[in-house]
């Protein structure tokens, strides 16, 4: 499968409260404060930002590399208030074998409101219908309860535990490794 004919830098995605689309300068002070809580980023490898300049310019780099369509970031806005949730991103995007890795992160302030699921259902919906993938694979340390509880949610399997795979504060972490393949996700979709 050749790689989509969508330029990443103009995708949107909209679910019935939520919409998702790629951050600009604008959101750089959002994503700052995301990536430097300390309670959103324990479950994650995500490097933490020193400085607003280091997430201004993670956007602009991401803004240049979106038309090569090998990795997918997009924030998650609310449509009634215009306020960024958090990100979601599709990585290790593998077109001949149509799979792909996804991560999330939410804003603590949200968390518990099913705005993560909302925005991972519509874009899971893209990355099946759109991208034309045929699995799509998460992972999460073991300890992350809110992030398994999303996972499970959404109907993704758990295959296995990765044991010791992540190094995070000079500590070996385990992982789980989750997967959803389209029909699955088409089959709950309904």
């Amino acid at each position: 499968m050749d790689k989509p004919k969508i330029n990443f830098n103009e995708i949107k995605i909209s679910s019935n409260n939520l919409f998702l689309k790629p951050l600009s300068k604008e959101n750089a002070t959002d994503l700052f404060a995301l990536h430097t809580d300390e309670e959103v980023q324990r479950y994650t490898d995500v490097d933490i930002f020193k400085n607003l300049g280091e997430a201004q310019k993670f956007i602009t780099e991401y803004t240049k590399t979106a038309e090569k369509a090998e990795f997918l970031f997009l924030g998650i806005f609310s449509r009634a208030t215009k306020d960024f949730l958090g990100t979601i991103r599709l990585y290790h995007i593998d077109y001949k074998h149509r799979f792909a890795t996804i991560g999330f992160q939410l804003a603590k302030d949200y968390w518990g409101r099913g705005q993560m699921h909302e925005s991972l259902q519509a874009f899971l919906k893209f990355v099946f219908g759109e991208l034309g993938m045929h699995r799509i694979e998460a992972q999460t340390f073991v300890e992350n309860k809110r992030g398994i509880k999303v996972l499970e949610r959404l109907k993704f399997t758990r295959e296995g535990r990765l044991r010791q795979n992540f190094l995070i504060e000079d500590k070996f972490e385990d992982s789980y490794l989750y997967s959803i393949l389209k029909e699955e996700f088409l089959k709950e979709a309904v």
